[in-house]
């Protein structure tokens, strides 16, 4: 492995760690006290198996103020910090995927413009054992010093104990692990290459405001804070579903202006009252976004949901009321038996002149491109009236009367949405004219050949025609339709699209599932997709603390996934897992824990 790469964080460096322990010198010290109390720290006393120290903690209703440790040393270092994961019962943090809580920590260097999101997962009471220690990043602390931060969010009105719900904290020491000069300008070396700059993220511009509620632009900012310095080149920022809007568009509607006397997750409540402060502060969050990721080195592309035009109650209700599909039920789809489907089709030219009307408004903006999302919530053409009267003067059949997947039948639906894609790819060359650039055009498809020519996806000639820049396949979920868990398991799964993209300009950016993998098996699963032939991985939901952008230990894999030869080495090598860096505690705030008693 490459010396003092952040692939392998601190391992392989040459100098011996130093281990800050003493905590309880965070300043302000009047943030600091012995015993729980609102807004401050909490020092409690500690012993591992090799050192001793003082971490601070902070809880549920604690509220507490950031506090910083005057680190003085100089020169770079690889930086980790030990952290103490509550128990589940110690925490109501509604954040959680997979059936987990997520558990985040803010910390930063001074010279930061926004705060990293370390976080853990409560793992019961033998977790409660152990600290873990998280790499964080590989940085030159000269003249810097810590942050810590304690996430939280407020979660109802007014300023009484129980309005603000936080995440709690138990942060024990920092280690530091100085590079020698050689390795200094190796890692730099490393970072300035672009070659293995292969890996693109998505943020569904949605969740994070869920979760954490953020009314600053730096809390904006620490969504893309994570890809600094690693080999991800591109995100994916959400910008619209259906005809809703999540930025200060002036097509469609803005969700924040919308009313609800009842949400049907709390999740919704603060997000509304997220963007409704910041827009009354006059921030624009996508303007942020854009603007950090490119101070970051990435590209930003616009990302929108084709057919998120109506969700199943209680999902997003109010949001919806008096849209476009609710105004326009003669432009929904409908099955054979002339059923409503739920969407709106790219059948009638009223809906194409929509969506390429929201695409056009978000080029206001310097994005980078725009993301067609086609891999979630299908059909976007079934059997309405213009496509079922086309193919009968056409073939002189009623489409209606043969099998649902006649090559000729799809082939004619699919021509629809083609259609709308020589549009698109039309509109940007034409909007691209006196840009820094030309605007890309991705299209995030589903993971089966089958399924997108069921659903009117000819991703072959999309790219044969030079009508996407990008092709991300979704996964190969069962029964045409996404499923979190799914994941490629051979390299005859990505074939039909290496092949859909082969001769053409068009790149391929296979979508790794599921979310929440060991480090192992992201490696194990980048070196297949690469082998069969894509050059560029792609990542969904990477958002917010319980996406995959959180700086647990699968993040330590996964940002260092691009540089391919060496994840396949690794491979080769059977290399052993690279899991949590778990350190036994011996005592806690005078508690022995070694001894472990029933109930």
């Amino acid at each position: 492995m490459n010396q003092g790469s952040d692939y392998v964080a601190d391992r392989g460096l040459a100098s011996e760690p130093l281990y800050i322990t003493d905590l309880d010198r965070c300043l302000p010290s009047e943030a600091l006290t012995v015993r729980s109390s609102r807004n401050r720290w909490r020092t409690m006393p500690y012993e591992t198996q090799t050192f001793s120290g003082v971490m601070i903690a902070a809880g549920t209703e604690t509220e507490a103020a950031d506090v910083t440790y005057p680190l003085d040393v100089q020169g770079w270092h690889a930086v980790s910090i030990g952290l103490h994961a509550p128990s589940g019962h110690e925490t109501h943090w509604a954040v959680s995927a997979g059936g987990r809580d997520h558990i985040p920590v803010g910390v930063k260097l001074t010279g930061d413009k926004a705060f990293s999101n370390l976080t853990l997962v409560p793992d019961g009471h033998l977790g409660r054992m152990n600290l873990e220690e998280v790499y964080w990043k590989t940085a030159d602390l000269t003249g810097q010093q810590l942050v810590f931060h304690q996430v939280s969010r407020r979660v109802a009105p007014g300023c009484a104990p129980g309005s603000v719900e936080c995440a709690p904290a138990r942060i024990a020491y920092v280690k530091l692990v100085p590079l020698t000069e050689a390795e200094a300008d190796a890692l730099l070396a490393d970072r300035e290459g672009r070659a293995h700059k292969r890996l693109f993220a998505h943020n569904d511009a949605f969740s994070a405001f869920m979760a954490f509620r953020p009314t600053t632009a730096e809390q904006v900012m620490s969504e893309l804070e994570p890809y600094r310095d690693t080999d991800f080149s591109r995100i994916y920022w959400e910008f619209a579903h259906g005809d809703l809007n999540y930025y200060d568009g002036r097509v469609g509607r803005t969700i924040d202006t919308v009313d609800s006397p009842d949400y049907g997750r709390r999740g919704d409540r603060l997000r509304h009252e997220s963007w409704r402060i910041l827009r009354e502060k006059g921030i624009d969050r996508f303007q942020v976004a854009l603007d950090y990721a490119h101070e970051i080195g990435m590209e930003f592309h616009a990302a929108y949901r084709m057919a998120g035009w109506k969700y199943p109650t209680p999902l997003l209700e109010y949001d919806f009321l008096g849209g476009l599909y609710d105004r326009r039920p003669d432009l929904h789809c409908v099955d054979r038996e002339g059923r409503d489907v739920s969407r709106l089709s790219f059948a009638f030219p009223e809906v194409q002149d929509f969506m390429l009307a929201m695409l056009a408004d978000v080029l206001r903006y310097d994005v980078d491109g725009v993301c067609l999302l086609y891999n979630r919530r299908p059909p976007y053409v079934d059997y309405e009236a213009p496509l079922v009267e086309g193919f009968r003067a056409k073939h002189g059949l009623d489409p209606r009367d043969l099998d649902e997947r006649d090559p000729g039948w799809l082939a004619h639906r699919a021509e629809a949405v083609t259609g709308f894609m020589r549009r698109v790819r039309q509109r940007m060359d034409r909007e691209s004219e006196g840009r820094r650039k030309r605007l890309e055009v991705t299209a995030c498809v589903l993971g089966k050949e089958e399924d997108n020519l069921y659903f009117g996806l000819d991703v072959a000639a999309w790219a044969r025609e030079g009508l996407i820049d990008t092709l991300a396949p979704y996964s190969p979920a069962p029964l045409a339709m996404p499923v979190a868990g799914d994941t490629w398991s051979e390299p005859g799964e990505v074939a039909p699209f290496v092949e859909a993209v082969r001769g053409t300009q068009c790149k391929l950016a296979v979508n790794l599932m599921p979310r929440w993998m060991s480090p192992e098996s992201y490696r194990r699963m980048a070196d297949m997709v690469y082998k069969a032939g894509a050059e560029h991985l792609f990542f969904w939901d990477c958002e917010g603390p319980h996406g995959r952008a959180n700086f647990q230990s699968l993040w330590n894999a996964l940002r260092r996934l691009g540089h391919r030869e060496e994840v396949g080495a690794w491979v080769e090598a059977g290399e052993p897992p690279l899991g949590p860096n778990l350190v036994p505690l011996r005592t806690m705030d005078g508690w022995n824990m070694s001894t472990i008693a029933p109930g």
